[in-house]
């Protein structure tokens, strides 16, 4: 199994370290990676990190077909916006993640605006981080994919505020308002009793391994993020599989079954595939997923990731496996506490 062939860790960020993402991007046709804090100051980004060549990064994922994005402080835009943005657009970044607005003043809201206008300008894809809930900005500015306004995948670190209680209440309202930038895709996974936040270090998640990748499905995602290391993924092959094809746009969206605050089940279409998520809250429940919305009189392939029986006690624990289906199954799945599952229905 492949292991990287350097230190790892915020400390050791290198260009090495960058190609070697941007690698395993492309091997999986993952279209583009992101390059968190650490390449510049983040109140200077012409004092770059001399230990990444951020041009030669960008540079590499072009060669390799994986568009690269770059991390940055809103402060810091609003006071050079152009001379920045300006240089991220020549060095031929694709986007920008714009992080800490951390307020929603009179002040503060018209530079939403403002900076998805000069990004559009230069062409700039935009993800919006620590900032105000989304209110339709981005019917204005398409530019914009998603927006975090969430307590999201980060807050492991410190604290149990985003969990499957919670999620299940934020699909319901935050979810309708515009993408969410949630960084779903942990391969460390905790049940709440054997839960606790790191930081620094590897923060594992709360929920189950199958309730991890339902929120890919679940959540409504443009920009969805890999939280995790190439060398996790690649220790489940049917997983990164999964990640690798999973859209992030959709065709057509079906509710099948919710209630607020417990669980919900969505139904994506993609093409000819269509995927379903379910997600549930703490407490295991069985639930039935009745596929009659499928096309009659055609045969299908249904990949499934689901809960065990054991994934309340160790929430990595997974089953996978491909059957024949039509539209006329009715498929009972079990859900731990903090699970979910998935399903890719696929034409034969």
């Amino acid at each position: 199994m492949e292991k990287a062939p350097f230190p790892s860790g915020h400390q050791n960020l290198s260009t090495q370290m960058y190609k070697y993402y941007i690698d395993f991007a492309s091997e999986n046709k993952i279209p583009y990676l992101l390059v968190d804090a650490g390449w510049s100051n983040v109140f200077n980004h012409a004092d770059l990190n001399k230990n990444i060549d951020i041009k030669e990064v960008i540079r590499y994922g072009k060669e390799k077909k994986v568009g690269v994005w770059l991390w940055t402080v809103a402060a810091t835009l609003f006071q050079h916006p152009h001379c920045y943005l300006d240089s991220i657009s020549k060095w031929g970044a694709v986007g920008v993640k714009i992080d800490f607005f951390d307020r929603d003043d009179a002040q503060i809201i018209p530079q939403y605006e403002n900076l998805a206008k000069a990004c559009a300008e230069r062409h700039l894809m935009v993800d919006f981080h620590g900032c105000s809930k989304p209110t339709g900005l981005h019917r204005a500015y398409p530019n914009i994919l998603s927006y975090e306004a969430i307590r999201c995948a980060e807050c492991f670190k410190w604290d149990t505020t985003s969990n499957p209680d919670y999620q299940l209440q934020c699909i319901f309202a935050r979810m309708l308002g515009g993408g969410i930038d949630y960084t779903p895709g942990s391969m460390r996974n905790s049940t709440l009793e054997k839960f606790k936040p790191i930081d620094p270090g590897l923060p594992s998640s709360l929920g189950t391994r199958s309730h991890e990748l339902a929120l890919f499905v679940v959540l409504s995602a443009p920009f969805a993020s890999l939280c995790d290391s190439p060398d996790e993924y690649r220790k489940y092959p049917d997983i990164l599989k999964y990640l690798a094809e999973v859209p992030t746009s959709w065709d057509q969206t079906i509710p099948l079954a919710a209630c607020v605050g417990e669980y919900a089940v969505l139904a994506k279409q993609k093409g000819n595939t269509w995927y379903i998520g379910g997600l549930n809250a703490w407490g295991e429940r069985t639930i039935q997923v009745d596929c009659s919305f499928l096309p009659q009189d055609k045969k299908y392939t249904i990949e499934i990731f689901q809960d065990k029986k054991r994934s309340n006690k160790n929430a990595n624990l997974y089953e996978h496996k491909i059957m024949d289906m039509d539209n006329k199954n009715i498929i009972e799945m079990f859900m731990a506490s903090g699970g979910g599952f998935v399903m890719v229905i696929r034409e034969k």
